[in-house]
């Protein structure tokens, strides 16, 4: 019975596959009765003497660790060792170095040698830990890679359709930009509403409602082929990218998938579900910064197909425009408005030494239409309830940065909200704010304090490779009134700016200046710069420099106002030259 045990037991030993390159036939022999006779066993020698055989080897053999020899008859050994971790990069390439010492066990491992073994010192207990560590590494390896990828796969994919999900198309989009930036070509973009899905969900239930989105996901990836990518961005929304097409490809595609949604007919139970769906077609921007923004444009366009009686398609005319249609209010047109920028203007507002009242930058701000939403606080209220602010955010950024520029300004400060700066690459905005050019110039990227987010860590990695890439950060309305403390030892901002609140009457308010002055130790621990907003008064600005604010902005100084033409100086401007302007900042 033992005896049987015995022979069962090294039945069941997994076989573990050698590959050893070297053209000594008598060292190949030492090597694997060394390896036979190490802990554990159990490893099967395959010898090669010449690389190029090694290398077919790889890719028949499987196995599960290479040993390079001193000398393959067709290489040199660190050649030997490069080859083969290049054409097997989840396996442990072993050098087994003859003499040189130190030295050569560098150059190996530099060549990609997992470990070294000496050729004069067969020593089978160190031997069998070598080996063995280095497969137990390839398990560990194996074992993370897969678990990578299906972490991967849950982050990007929609786990109901197999489709990609936001987070996949977002990526996907991106990668699809950047090399049409780089080789030129077009992007379109196909959206598809299910036309009446929410009746279906409250009457059938959400099983058959899933049965009905399964199937429309099936009709896109037949309608599309090859020719492009189809995800999931919301619950009965599908968003198809079109490399290399025209708008003329992409409707064709989106007639194919309306007609063979429409077409269908789903049993369920004793009911028989026929679906339709709407569509919009639009060509995706250059200069578009990320998938809200995109996303945004396109929605518009499938209003018309919704507001046309759903089950067809709207296709834009170009990456801004729509196809006229007579809207059905005046709303379409002003959001539609928006997002072109056609209705925006950005003004800017001098930043000054408080000393001298020299300008040293300029804070650029934006301005809505005449009217109601000519205020920038309507304006973006009615953003936010459109659900566009943050594709309004993006385009506020980019014509303030391209008018500062156009003006001649080498210093200038813009904004943008934290939700924004969390959705957009920051490689996008790096290249928003360097230009067309690649310069750098001095620009300093504004982040408001009171629309920090609950977390404001989420916001440290933006930042952090924003800075490293040469943007200052600054962190505007510091003392709005919230506590706003961790959000700036978190962020360290280069900058601080003072909220008006806290300098309205400053000169009058003893407790607002004790409050001002603790807060310009916060800046003094960061190492931050301090500019005062909102100054409208000498007094304000007089006690401002007595606590030791060296900036700032104000109607004292200057209005919002259009920038100056290119290549302008602007005249210095000095407290006390004419009345000070009535009325808050804004």
């Amino acid at each position: 019975l033992n005896g049987f045990k015995g022979r069962s037991m090294m039945a069941d030993r997994p076989v573990r596959r050698l590959l050893f390159v070297n053209e000594d036939a008598a060292l190949a022999k030492c090597v694997g009765e060394l390896v036979s006779a190490t802990r554990g066993g159990g490893w099967r020698l395959a010898h090669h003497s010449h690389l190029k055989d090694a290398l077919v080897h790889m890719t028949v053999g499987e196995p599960d660790l290479v040993l390079v020899g001193p000398a393959p008859a067709d290489s040199d050994q660190l050649s030997a060792v490069r080859r083969l971790s290049a054409a097997g990069p989840e396996l442990p390439v072993v050098a087994v170095i003859k003499g040189r010492g130190a030295r050569a066990r560098r150059e190996a491992r530099e060549a990609g040698a997992a470990e070294c073994l000496d050729a004069d010192d067969l020593n089978p207990e160190l031997w069998g830990r070598t080996l063995d560590y280095c497969r137990r590494e390839v398990q560990v390896n194996r074992e993370l890679a897969r678990v990578t990828a299906r972490l991967d796969w849950l982050t990007h994919m929609d786990g109901l359709t197999d489709l990609m999900n936001r987070k996949g198309l977002e990526r996907a989009m991106m990668e699809e930009l950047d090399r049409k930036r780089r080789r030129g070509g077009n992007l379109m973009m196909v959206l598809a509403d299910l036309d009446g899905f929410t009746g279906i969900n409250a009457t059938l239930g959400h099983g058959v409602g899933d049965l009905v989105l399964v199937n429309a996901a099936r009709r896109m990836v037949e309608a599309v082929g090859d020719g492009g990518l189809v995800g999931r961005c919301g619950t009965d929304r599908f968003v198809v990218l079109l490399p290399d097409g025209t708008l003329t490809d992409a409707e064709t595609v989106a007639e194919k998938i309306r007609l063979g949604i429409s077409c269908d007919a789903i049993r369920a139970g004793d009911h028989t579900i026929t679906t339709t769906a709407s569509l919009a077609v639009i060509a995706i921007a250059t200069d578009s910064l990320s998938f809200d923004e995109v996303l945004a444009r396109a929605h518009y366009s499938l209003q018309r197909s919704k507001e046309s009686g759903g089950n067809r398609v709207t296709v834009g005319s170009g990456p801004d425009r729509l196809e006229p249609l007579a809207p059905l209010s005046a709303e379409p047109d002003t959001v539609r408005e928006l997002l072109r920028g056609d209705v925006l203007e950005a003004v800017a507002q001098p930043i000054v030494n408080l000393v001298d009242g020299r300008i040293v930058s300029h804070e650029m701000l934006i301005r809505g239409p005449q009217g109601p939403l000519h205020r920038p606080d309507n304006l973006f209220r009615f953003c936010q309830e459109q659900d566009i602010l943050q594709a309004l955010d993006l385009r506020c950024l980019k014509q303030c940065v391209a008018t500062a520029r156009a003006g001649g300004l080498s210093r200038y400060h813009v904004n943008i909200m934290p939700a924004t700066l969390l959705q957009t690459p920051v490689t996008e905005l790096v290249r928003v704010l360097r230009g067309a050019n690649g310069s750098r110039g001095h620009c300093v990227l504004e982040i408001s304090e009171q629309q920090l987010l609950s977390d404001p860590s989420v916001l440290v990695g933006p930042v952090r490779d924003l800075q490293a890439a040469g943007v200052q950060i600054a962190i505007d309305d510091v003392g709005f009134g919230n506590s706003c403390l961790e959000g700036l030892v978190m962020l360290q901002p280069q900058i601080m700016k003072i909220d008006k609140r806290m300098v309205k009457g400053l000169d009058e308010d003893a407790d607002l200046r004790r409050s001002l002055n603790r807060l310009l130790l916060v800046a003094e621990a960061l190492g931050a710069e301090v500019v005062a907003e909102g100054i409208e008064t000498i007094a304000e600005h007089d006690v401002l420099l007595e606590l030791g604010v060296r900036l700032g902005q104000g109607f004292l100084f200057g209005k919002p106002a259009p920038v100056a033409a290119a290549g302008a100086v602007p005249p210095p401007v000095r407290p006390g030259d004419g009345p000070p302007a009535a009325g808050a900042e804004a």
